[in-house]
């Protein structure tokens, strides 16, 4: 996990068999950008313009303050700090990501972290408000070249970072969508079942995308979604693995973390979701001990000779494009996971 200071090595589903080398770790982390267009006339209506929830000021300093104290946690290794600024799947993933580096006593020679180049996108002032930006993960003399994703919403006492996913190595921002906002600069907050206008709701791209993330769902489902790193890793995986151990998986959209999607330019949508994944492999007996292991993992320590299990946690940002009638595809753009659960023995 890069923001920590340190690399854990979360999703990586490994084996050995008899010189059988650790399969790679699947691809996570990614982001995207808030592009500064707008769209949207003033209304002729003498009716009052609805507030931005935040302005990019108070943003600006929302994202000061998180990096401030993320950079304190992370050093501290602290549950309590981090629970002070995060929420969500960013929360269970990052304690998780907590647990497993004290258990492994890693020796971490810290340096903090910063963004750079930050821009913000609003939806109107709500009960609930929240707020996405992109910006680029900066650690002298490093800054990513790609970009990331951080989405916070207000908590009670607080804002809290909800999603921080970042795009998939070789993205750029001119490659992502565009938010869309009007004339005041408020973008347009899409609800979880509402598909108007779009090629599918965000609650049925997420339900779709979990089945199709562990290789199941119609034929006609999988021809809805491009190829992504995430999908297409793990299929890879499953099949290295096959020979060694039978694979039973599940996936799941985990609807007790708040999803949040907005308008884009072209008509579409930008969402962000939470999805869970479990795995089990059942090791192959044979005329040889097999095992599988998980690499570099506190959680899940050590070789598990009859069967290993894990659950993660996949933040994906995607975009879902405008329904035309034509043959179309929504794209993946961005993730961040991590082990959060694992048993064996």
């Amino acid at each position: 996990m890069r923001r920590y200071g340190w690399t854990i090595s979360a999703v990586t589903a490994g084996c050995l068999l008899a010189g059988c080398s650790a399969l790679p770790a699947l691809p996570g982390m990614g982001g995207a950008k808030a592009d500064p267009a707008a769209t949207g006339k003033p209304s002729a209506s003498s009716a009052p313009k609805p507030a931005r929830a935040v302005s990019d000021q108070e943003a600006t300093s929302v994202l000061a303050d998180y990096v401030k104290r993320n950079n304190a946690a992370n050093k501290a290794r602290s549950d309590e700090l981090l629970a002070g600024y995060e929420g969500g799947s960013s929360f269970a993933i990052d304690k998780a990501g907590y647990a497993s580096s004290r258990i492994l006593r890693k020796t971490i020679k810290y340096q903090p972290f910063g963004y750079t180049g930050a821009a913000f996108r609003a939806p109107a002032a709500g009960q609930q408000p929240w707020f996405l930006a992109t910006a680029h993960w900066q650690r002298k003399p490093t800054t990513s070249k790609e970009p990331t994703y951080l989405l916070f919403a207000r908590q009670g006492d607080g804002w809290r970072q909800m999603y921080s996913p970042d795009a998939f190595d070789g993205t750029t921002t001119d490659e992502l969508p565009a938010i869309a906002a009007d004339a005041s600069g408020v973008a347009t907050a899409v609800g979880p079942t509402d598909g108007t206008g779009l090629l599918m709701s965000p609650a049925d791209f997420a339900k779709k995308y979990a089945a199709h993330m562990v290789g199941k769902g119609t034929a006609a489902d999988k021809s809805l979604f491009a190829a992504d790193s995430i999908t297409t890793g793990a299929a890879k995986t499953r099949q290295r693995m096959t020979q060694y151990a039978r694979i039973s998986s599940a996936a799941r959209p985990v609807t007790r973390y708040p999803s949040y999607t907005l308008r884009t330019t072209d008509g579409g949508a930008l969402t962000f979701t939470t999805i869970e994944r479990t795995i089990r492999y059942d090791v192959r007996q044979g005329p040889e001990r097999n095992y599988v292991f998980q690499k570099d993992s506190g959680i899940l320590r050590g070789k598990y000779y009859t069967y290993m299990k894990i659950t993660d946690l996949f933040q994906v940002a995607a975009h879902i494009p405008p329904k035309s009638g034509k043959p179309d595809q929504v794209k993946v753009l961005a993730n961040y996971s991590g082990l959060v659960a694992g048993s064996g023995r």
